[in-house]
């Protein structure tokens, strides 16, 4: 059995990056795989995001790679701008219930956060009208978990 590891404890020692980029999530049909992949090899110095699921696609790439690689894609809709905040820091895969606090205090304060995780790295999309704000609360919240540690 593997030990339980303990999210506040994780996230007072995370420190988290704001990629600078404006995002995009774009829905889009299966058949638009091609202009996806060529999206994404083209922005492999930024932030990208595909998921396929039963609706076709759904692609969070920031809005210059997308303005000049996926300009041969139809689109059925596109959701943001956004901005991307990354964990910056170790974070077990295996931790349990990492997002969560962040996600009730941010949602509860009305700012969408949508999730996103890696392997190694979790990442919030935060509608770019929001995050300044949002920076803010995460920032006390690590403050937080900080003193609830010590």
């Amino acid at each position: 059995m593997t030990a339980e590891i303990d999210p506040i404890e994780v996230w007072a020692n995370m420190s988290l990056k704001t990629w600078p980029e404006r995002y995009w999530m774009i829905d889009l049909t299966a058949d638009q795989i091609p202009s996806t992949i060529t999206a994404l090899q083209a922005s492999e110095a930024r932030y990208a995001c595909v998921i396929r699921d039963q609706a076709g696609l759904s692609l969070v790439i920031d809005e210059d790679t997308w303005k000049t690689y996926g300009e041969d894609a139809t689109e059925r809709d596109r959701f943001g701008p956004f901005r991307v905040v990354s964990t910056d820091g170790e974070l077990p895969f295996n931790v349990i219930g990492f997002l969560r606090p962040v996600l009730e205090r941010l949602n509860g304060a009305g700012i969408k956060a949508g999730p996103q995780c890696g392997a190694v790295f979790d990442h919030l999309f935060i509608f770019e009208r929001d995050i300044e704000q949002a920076e803010m609360m995460l920032a006390e919240f690590i403050e937080q978990a900080k003193a609830q540690i010590s």
